[in-house]
């Protein structure tokens, strides 16, 4: 993940973001994560950056490199849904080549609201993200018991 704050020093490697939400933004070109098939309703985008903005932790944003006005907040799931492991197609894991568990994370994207009550999580569509070789992609979770807008904090 990058952090805000951080600087990268080599001009040849660094892609510079202006962004509505976060200001100019100085992205590592090794940070850049391709998703291929691009997101769903976003096919046309394919590459991303995970920010983490310190004060929105644990939530991060997944930010288009080349439209960044276009943000996700997004969150690891099992932080909040420690039993979510949602079966994943061996396309899936073959198109992202991954190996080992260790090297896929998974992030949902998060509908922020107006109250805690009214923030919900897509867990029909996470996005996996092999880190070592920066390839990812959304899938779509066919199994019933997912939801699109599942509420994060229930009172």
């Amino acid at each position: 993940m990058l952090k805000m704050e951080e600087r990268p020093m080599k001009e040849s490697s660094i892609v510079n973001l202006s962004t509505n939400n976060f200001g100019n933004l100085s992205i590592e070109k090794e940070n850049i994560i391709t998703f291929e098939q691009g997101l769903l309703g976003f096919e046309e985008l394919k590459q991303f950056a995970i920010i983490d903005v310190e004060e929105c932790l644990p939530f991060e944003w997944l930010v288009s490199v080349e439209d960044p006005i276009v943000a996700f907040p997004i969150l690891n799931p099992t932080l909040f849904f420690s039993d979510y492991k949602p079966s994943l197609s061996k396309d899936d894991l073959v198109l992202l080549d991954i190996k080992k568990e260790k090297d896929v994370e998974m992030f949902c994207i998060v509908t922020l609201g107006k109250k805690p009550e009214d923030v919900t999580l897509n867990l029909k569509g996470p996005i996996l993200i092999n880190m070592k070789n920066k390839m990812g992609k959304q899938v779509v979770i066919t199994e019933d018991y997912y939801s699109l807008n599942q509420q994060l904090i229930r009172y």
